[in-house]
């Protein structure tokens, strides 16, 4: 049985003056959604979806004037999602958050925002040469 070969994500830029920089329409599953991108990982699509704010009762101004503010401030630094929990709005706006699987998502329109992630620190880990039995062991006493 071969394997599918999953499609290359289809991320298109548009600029201009007519449109919200930060708003993004994604294709999931062949539904659209008009959302604020999150983050974008190899397996998952972090978004906002601006469809479910009328059903959740979530004010769409206001999240919108949020997230304008994110934006022109912080957008490059960090995630929407942070700079919600820092002004304690998580659980306001967490009807609105979804995540997809990037496999069923074929294109992303407008802004996508990649968060390159904190390299770990490689530490060289040593190989432990265990001890023959035949060899005494002898504390140092401490000073």
């Amino acid at each position: 049985m071969a394997k599918k070969r999953v499609p290359d994500l289809k991320l298109e830029h548009i600029e201009g003056l007519g449109n919200v920089l930060f708003l993004s329409l994604v294709e999931y599953k062949r539904e659209q959604y008009l959302c604020v991108v999150d983050s974008i990982k190899p397996a998952e699509l972090s978004v906002y979806v601006l469809d479910y704010a009328e059903q959740q009762d979530i004010d769409l101004k206001k999240f919108l004037s949020f997230t304008t503010h994110w934006f022109y401030s912080n957008s490059e630094n960090f995630p929407l999602s942070i700079q919600l929990a820092r002004s304690g709005l998580t659980e306001w706006a967490s009807p609105m958050f979804r995540t997809f699987d990037t496999t069923y998502v074929s294109r992303i329109i407008g802004q996508a925002f990649y968060i390159t992630p904190i390299q770990k620190t490689k530490v060289k880990r040593r190989r432990v040469i265990p001890i023959p039995e035949g060899i005494e062991i002898k504390f140092k006493k401490s000073a």
